[in-house]
């Protein structure tokens, strides 16, 4: 089961609370960015530990076919690990360009 740590409007937001979960001594390489856009994952790649190409086998190949109309994102974000309701609350978000931190551990400071 995957947590949600939140969707950010930007990288930069992302960037942020991963950064904030950090000082809380958090193992950023725990959490995973799921975006839209291959720019973003590079860009919170570089700036963080953070996993952003790999959850699992391939994960460059399941957001690969996010967006590429092979699977409706709701399905592809089950199969990556979130629960139904998640799923449902957050596909029309990544689709729109925002980014949405998951992680396999409840971090701090969330519900």
């Amino acid at each position: 089961m995957k947590y949600v740590i939140g969707l950010f409007d930007s990288e930069i937001d992302a960037i942020r609370k991963i950064e904030d979960l950090k000082v809380e001594g958090y193992d950023p390489r725990l959490i995973t960015a799921l975006a839209k856009d291959a720019d973003v994952y590079l860009t919170i790649q570089n700036r963080t530990e953070a996993d952003v190409e790999t959850a699992g086998p391939s994960m460059k190949e399941k957001l690969k076919s996010i967006f590429s109309g092979e699977k409706p994102v709701k399905d592809t974000l089950i199969n990556f690990g979130l629960c139904e309701k998640d799923a449902e609350k957050y596909h029309e978000a990544i689709a729109k360009e925002k980014v949405l931190l998951v992680t396999d551990e409840q971090p701090p400071g969330t519900v």
